[in-house]
């Protein structure tokens, strides 16, 4: 009998924000996959469990964790933030289609980054926003400029994911600048780094003022809408409420 594939989001680099679901998931497998930098969060969630956290592509990933489901072992492949946003667990179920594989598959869901990063600012998110990312080689820059400018224009706020990923920093640059067509120069941008992890770092600037250059890696950056303020040091996107009517 085959064994169940779990696709487990472990939150964004802190072992507080691992969700209980997913820690009894990874208590309960027998084996457990994923990049090292992940499973050094869960090491007291991986003892005595096989675990296989070698350098593989996503899909040599997904076959791994078929072949070992096969042999009727239930298996964990985990992903930092939430393993459906852009992460493994679409790669995944597109493996399974190509290759004709059924088998049980559960996805446990992660506090996403995003809103990792959203809640150290404030409350940002508070009303509708667009999540874009700028690191996809496989996406060329036209494509992705025309999403920006749709949500730039419907007013959205707008994260930016990946915004230097492996292509360095011309994509955050052009993104600054596109946006800038659309939005006031004092807009609030938030900017964090590392969120939740001792790395952490925390800015809220604006949309004149960010530059390129203070953008790393590990970073998500949110641009506020026309309504986004910041009061007290907290970046907040208003949502309307009518008495006796609601949001």
């Amino acid at each position: 009998m085959d064994g169940k594939i779990y696709l487990v989001g472990i939150g964004p680099g802190s072992r507080d924000n691992i969700t209980p679901r997913a820690a009894k998931v990874l208590k309960n497998v027998q084996v457990i996959i994923g990049h090292k930098t992940c499973l050094d969060l869960l090491w007291k969630l991986v003892i005595g469990k096989e675990i296989v956290a070698g350098e593989m592509t996503p899909v040599e990933r997904a076959v791994m964790a078929v072949e070992k489901a096969r042999q009727g072992r239930d298996v964990a492949v985990v992903s930092t933030g939430d393993i459906g946003i852009y992460a493994f667990a679409s790669t995944f179920f597109s493996c399974l289609r190509e290759k004709g594989f059924k088998l049980e598959v559960e996805v446990i869901p992660g506090v996403t980054v995003a809103s990792a990063a959203a809640s150290l600012l404030g409350s940002p998110l508070g009303y509708d926003f667009a999540v874009i990312s700028l690191a996809d080689r496989a996406i060329g820059w036209s494509s992705i400029k025309r999403r920006l400018i749709s949500a730039a224009e419907s007013d959205f706020v707008v994260v930016l994911y990946n915004p230097r990923g492996k292509v360095g920093g011309k994509r955050v640059a052009e993104a600054i600048k596109t946006l800038l067509n659309y939005r006031e120069a004092a807009t609030p941008v938030g900017i964090v780094t590392g969120a939740t992890t001792e790395q952490e770092k925390v800015l809220i600037t604006t949309l004149g003022e960010v530059s390129a250059g203070e953008i790393e890696t590990d970073t998500i950056v949110i641009t506020g809408n026309s309504e986004t303020y910041v009061y007290n040091g907290r970046m907040v996107t208003p949502r309307d409420y009518i008495k006796g009517v609601g949001y």
